[in-house]
């Protein structure tokens, strides 16, 4: 079990003994286009989560938000994820163009969640991150974020 207390950022919990096994549990395979064209949710994370990160923050009732972005790309994509006071990991979030071939123009964000528990203050929490001046500050053009309020998706995962 990771203790995320003893993690002071996503670099760091992305290193912890288990988390890339727990990780590949909550997601599952599936692949997708997000900073890689045709990778797995998890690997996308994972590129991301191990890269330059912030200090963790911690939020109400025991969880912990972890930021980063892939190495050398900050430029807007991002990844974020959250785990309980146990390690447990309950809503994953990307902040992304959408790479396949080539990227989209336009920001977009991606949240997967659990379908059963209270996912809304996870979600909550993840649109703060994704909408937030630290994300933002980051972005190589500005307009990228131009109607984003309809590219956020959420992903509900068994």
């Amino acid at each position: 079990m990771i203790d995320p207390s003893t993690c002071a950022n996503a670099n760091q919990l992305a290193h912890a003994s288990g988390f890339v096994t727990a990780l590949g549990h909550f997601v599952g395979d599936n692949k997708v286009n997000y900073f890689r064209g045709s990778r797995s949710v998890s690997e996308q994370a994972l590129s991301a989560l191990g890269g330059s990160s912030a200090t963790v923050q911690v939020l109400a009732d025991n969880r912990y938000l972890f930021t980063a972005c892939p190495a050398r790309e900050c430029g807007g994509s991002a990844a974020a994820i959250i785990v309980n006071e146990y390690g447990q990991i309950e809503a994953l979030g990307f902040s992304s163009y959408h790479c396949d071939t080539a990227c989209d123009d336009f920001r977009h964000l991606d949240f997967y969640v659990r379908k059963s528990g209270d996912n809304v203050p996870l979600i909550a929490a993840l649109k703060a991150w994704g909408m937030g001046d630290p994300l933002k500050s980051t972005l190589w053009r500005p307009e990228a974020d131009q109607g984003i309020e309809n590219r956020m998706d959420v992903h509900t995962l068994p």
